[in-house]
């Protein structure tokens, strides 16, 4: 409704016409009032309305109370008619001799060009500082008026005004009373709302797309609108006039409100709805009900149906944790199962067994039957599978192809583990129905048992790996249990981590770089630091062999902090060369995300001269469930100019809430995800699912893993915006990046790699 002007031409124009009006800008205004029985009417017309401006008035001298600021705040009609005064006592008391007071009228034909008058004619914040005014007793003063309407243009109330001494002219006033005018308009709408006729109250309560439930400070219900009935199913007839305590899902929260006065915000309540017998999710809302005087006179409640949002999150969940041809969960599921389970063993004779089989000759159904069948022998395996579970906690998965995985806890010893093993053996003693065909599948078995065969998790799944293909080795049909013969490597890590200690001492760490490419321009646009070991006798050693390790001894915060360092270095040293600016990407290790972090950046940032715009740093999801300290942290790095992305993206933490919380710049999709794309419909709608959440969200998508041009062509036609992978390149040193990607260009331009 506020509009601003042209407030030096206003100005310019009032003083002329002052001018013309035979004012003396020297002389001292004659504050004029208008007659007391007229005044008396103003007041009471004006009743209601300066009850709301006086307590908002109230409000901002409480606000600047002991800051040292005189001021006076005042009141106008439309007319001009000073109504209400409030501010500072020596600031009133000067204004009061010179004849300012409740009831004087401002005209701009004897108080020359002032705040009030200009506000009002042209219906836009006023601030006129010092000689802005004509006349010279205002020469001292800043004055700041804002008009105040009741809902519409055309229903203009007066004026709220303040002034102060011209040494604390500041445009915060006019701000301030921006903001004030805004709360009173919005008050002074409420009070029309609520004189309004019943019927038409409850009409705007009962069209609503939200439930509404108020209650009295006693917490008896007063409204309850149509909505409330639908979502709760209860009549509203049923309802007011009782206390809420008969609404056991809403009760804890309006008390608290009206006890405590506490606040509630987006609390998800599931309300069932006998109707069609399903659950209706809602986000609820609880908060006090003042007065004007601010005073409680009850709680309001409400929420809304947020099912088909709460439905569509779920859906993207269960298929990044789902295998689509089976139902059956997919090994992110049971891997995380299986840390559950691991966490919550407190007798130390427990036992938990991890089975893993793989189908015999499978490929032989596929080569002569056909997909389609070896889709239905699958799923018939699926479903059999399924049987061989004892209790809830137990767990089948599919790994892909035609592997599978069992997860039994709570076992009691390791006969009852190979008893049970041996009954999902059995199970495949009975045919499967092929192209109308009883065909016998055998499978061979695999066990590794915690905490006998060892306690980590990724071990365990090695070791049952390494049992299945002895039982492979054996002719298949058979169950091998896990023995260290099979795969000796206690000693091997002992060994290893001793090693590792020494690694960068002994320069032994490197990096290789792996390209980033914008998949609309073809261009290199960045470069992902990956770190390799060269140990003397084992030679180059992949990370996924000693970052586990590192994790686990603590070796990973110094070896993330050279990482980061050289990273920097390498990428500083490509610009000086002239080479085209492009950013590093460095993975970053939940051990590292700490507040240390910041501090660590920062030096390594003003060591090697690296522009922060030109750093990436990869985080998990997991390292982002802690939301206070993840998001102090990134906060921090984000204002510095560096840019965060979520490696992994759809393998960790379920929960999408924090997308919109984090100052993050792009998601990574993990490459589990891309790596059959073309094949699994699955895998392809949640690819493109995520990028479309990204894109909503303004975050740039890059997909990793990335290493058929099927896979490229699908990406590009969902609008994925970068891509990294094989196709490209796999990771090399920084002189074979250099040479490949920088030094073979005619130019020093970034290339076209799609070219």
């Amino acid at each position: 409704m506020l509009h601003f002007v042209d407030l030096p031409t206003i100005v310019r124009n009032s003083k002329q016409y002052c001018k013309q009006l035979g004012l003396e800008p020297t002389v001292v205004p004659t504050f004029k009032s208008i007659p007391s029985e007229e005044l008396e009417k103003k007041l009471t017309i004006y009743e209601e309305i300066l009850s709301i401006t006086g307590f908002f008035m109230n409000q901002f001298l409480e606000s600047i109370k002991g800051k040292g600021i005189p001021l006076l705040i005042s009141i106008s009609n439309d007319d001009g008619v000073i109504l209400q005064i409030n501010g500072d006592q020596e600031i009133k008391d000067m204004m009061n001799d010179a004849g300012f007071k409740v009831g004087i009228h401002f005209s701009d034909t004897w108080a020359g060009t002032n705040v009030v008058n200009l506000a009002l004619k042209y219906r836009s914040p006023i601030e006129l500082v010092g000689d802005d005014h004509y006349h010279h007793f205002f020469h001292n003063s800043a004055c700041y008026s804002v008009p105040f309407y009741y809902n519409k243009p055309d229903s203009l109330l007066g004026t709220i005004s303040i002034m102060t001494a011209i040494e604390y002219k500041h445009p915060f006033f006019l701000a301030m009373l921006i903001t004030m005018v805004d709360s009173i308009e919005r008050e002074l709408l409420l009070r029309m709302q609520n004189t309004r006729l019943e019927v038409l109250n409850q009409n705007l309560i009962d069209t609503t797309r939200n439930a509404i439930v108020a209650t009295d400070t006693n917490g008896v219900i007063l409204e309850f609108n149509r909505c409330a009935e639908q979502i709760t199913n209860f009549r509203k007839e049923e309802v007011l006039g009782k206390h809420i305590s008969c609404l056991n899902k809403l009760n804890k929260f309006i008390e608290k409100v009206l006890k405590e006065d506490e606040k509630f915000e987006d609390k998800q309540l599931v309300f069932h709805s006998p109707e069609n017998n399903k659950e209706i999710v809602c986000l609820f809302d609880a908060l006090p009900i003042y007065d004007y005087k601010g005073k409680l006179i009850g709680a309001l409640g409400q929420f809304r149906d947020i099912t088909e949002r709460f439905e569509a999150e779920k859906k993207i969940n269960y298929m990044a944790y789902h295998d689509e041809l089976t139902g059956l969960p997919n090994r992110r599921l049971i891997k995380k199962q299986l840390l559950h389970e691991i966490d919550v063993i407190r007798d130390p004779n427990e036992k938990l067994a991890i089975v893993f089989l793989d189908l015999d000759r499978f490929k032989y159904v596929n080569d002569t039957f056909g997909h389609t069948e070896g889709d239905r022998l699958l799923q018939q395996v699926s479903e059999r599978l399924k049987r061989c579970l004892y209790s809830d906690r137990e767990m089948v998965a599919r790994m892909g192809g035609d592997e599978f995985v069992f997860l039994l806890p709570k076992k009691g010893s390791r006969e009852s583990i190979q008893n049970h093993a041996q009954s999902i053996f059995s199970s495949f003693d009975q045919p499967f129905l092929i192209n109308g065909l009883d065909l016998y599948i055998s499978a061979s078995f695999g066990i590794a048992v915690f905490p006998d065969d060892g306690t980590d998790i990724e071990n365990l799944m090695i070791y049952a790996d390494s049992a299945m293909y002895k039982a492979k080795s054996n002719g298949g049909n058979n169950l091998q249990v896990f023995n260290p013969v099979m795969y000796s490597n206690s000693q091997k890590k002992l060994l290893m981590e001793n090693a590792l200690r020494k690694s960068i001492e002994n320069n032994e760490l490197l990096l290789f770089y792996q390209p980033q490419i914008n998949t609309r321009t073809g261009q290199l646009v960045g470069v992902e630091a990956l770190v390799r070991w060269k140990h003397p006798q084992l030679g180059l050693v992949g990370p996924e062999e000693f970052i586990p390790l590192s994790e686990e001894t603590g070796i990973i915060i110094p070896i993330g902090e050279w990482v980061l360092r050289e990273a920097c270095r390498q990428n500083k040293q490509w610009q000086e060369a002239g080479y085209p600016p492009i950013k590093v990407s460095v993975n970053l290790s939940g051990k590292q995300f700490s507040q240390e972090l910041v501090d660590q950046v920062n030096q390594i940032l003003t060591e090697t001269g690296l522009a922060p715009e030109f750093l990436d740093l990869e985080i998990t999801e997991s390292m982002m469930m802690d939301a206070n300290h993840s998001i102090r942290i990134l906060n921090e790095l984000h204002e510095v100019g560096i840019q965060i992305s979520i490696d992994d993206f759809g393998t960790g933490y379920s929960s999408l809430s924090y997308l919109k919380s984090f100052s993050i710049n792009r998601l990574k999709i993990d490459r589990s995800f891309i790596k059959d794309i073309t094949k699994n419909t699955s895998d392809a709608n949640i690819v493109d699912t995520i990028i479309t959440m990204a894109h909503k969200l303004g975050l740039i998508v890059i997909a990793e893993g990335v290493e058929s041009v099927e896979q490229l062509e699908f990406l590009i036609s969902n609008h994925c915006d970068e891509c990294q992978g094989f196709l490209y390149s796999e990771p090399v040193t920084s002189m074979q990046f250099e040479n490949k990607f920088f030094r073979n260009n005619n130019s020093k331009s970034t290339s076209n790699i799609h070219g």
